[in-house]
């Protein structure tokens, strides 16, 4: 099922914080009651919220609202098992009314109202290296007491105050968190492990019990789109990985990242990037 995470909490602390090395706590499809706020250090991959699927790399700050489904895909280099420091994110989980309801009306909470609504579109920045939003993220994990609380309120208000843009379109509906969604942590499990094999959407829909129709749609409806579509995306994003190893021959790379002939590759590679894969490998050496 897609699961509600229940975030441990103490009598000692208004809010969660903490830093992940490793992707046990983001590969599966979950919501939550509290809005998580994540800083990536380190890793790359997908993110899928809402409707959206977006890209993420490190630099990214992504707010994504209270009961949005969500999962962290982290490209298979950071997926290695058994291994730390593979990533690197700090993971902040807060309730809107974390501080009180009454701070909440106050006045000068007026913005932190706006940007934690803004946050059921899910928000993303992408940082440089020197913003000032790094060094906000490590005083959060590092200071103590009624420091702690400012620390993150002050985060927040850069955060809104650099003009992060939505991720989930305006349509979007949250649909009922029912038993049958497990069927998405069960085929995106299968998608993981297996994208640069090949895949049919009977296998899919055979998965997750349902008609090939009728799953298309409803992958479709979590995803924003079709799960073909998604399994193109991770076989050219690997086949970019390893275009910039100049060792690797164009056929290997074909074959290596799912697809079975050359012609079909190509059209798809280009459909994505706008390149050709010679292109994209001339690109990178012009860099």
């Amino acid at each position: 099922m897609i699961k509600q995470l229940n975030l441990q909490s103490t009598t000692f602390q208004s809010f969660n914080i903490r830093r992940d090395s490793v992707p046990k706590n983001h590969n599966i499809w979950h919501y939550h009651e509290e809005l998580e706020f994540i800083l990536v250090i380190q890793g790359a991959g997908k993110l899928f919220v809402g409707d959206c699927i977006q890209e993420f790399v490190a630099g990214d700050v992504i707010l994504i609202g209270a009961n949005i489904p969500h999962y962290w895909l982290f490209d298979p280099e950071y997926q290695r098992e058994g291994e730390e420091g593979l990533i690197d994110c700090i993971v902040v989980h807060f309730r809107q009314n974390c501080l009180g309801n009454e701070f909440m009306h106050l006045p000068e909470a007026g913005s932190l109202r706006e940007l934690t609504m803004a946050a059921q579109r899910a928000l993303h920045i992408q940082l440089t290296p020197v913003h000032e939003l790094f060094a906000l993220f490590q005083k959060m994990m590092t200071a103590e007491g009624m420091l702690k609380i400012t620390a993150l309120l002050e985060t927040l208000w850069f955060f809104k105050n650099s003009s992060p843009n939505s991720l989930i379109s305006d349509s979007y509906v949250i649909i009922n968190h029912s038993d049958d969604m497990k069927r998405m942590n069960i085929v995106m499990e299968y998608i993981r492990k297996n994208f640069t094999h090949k895949i049919e959407l009977g296998q899919l829909a055979q998965l997750a019990q349902m008609t090939k129709n009728s799953f298309s749609r409803y992958f479709k409806q979590k995803t924003g789109k079709t799960p073909m579509q998604l399994i193109f995306e991770l076989r050219i994003s690997n086949a970019c990985k390893l275009l910039n190893n100049p060792d690797y021959a164009l056929k290997e790379i074909c074959y290596d990242s799912g697809f079975n002939n050359a012609v079909s590759f190509h059209k798809v590679f280009k459909s994505i990037t706008g390149m050709t894969p010679v292109q994209y490998r001339h690109s990178l050496r012009a860099k």
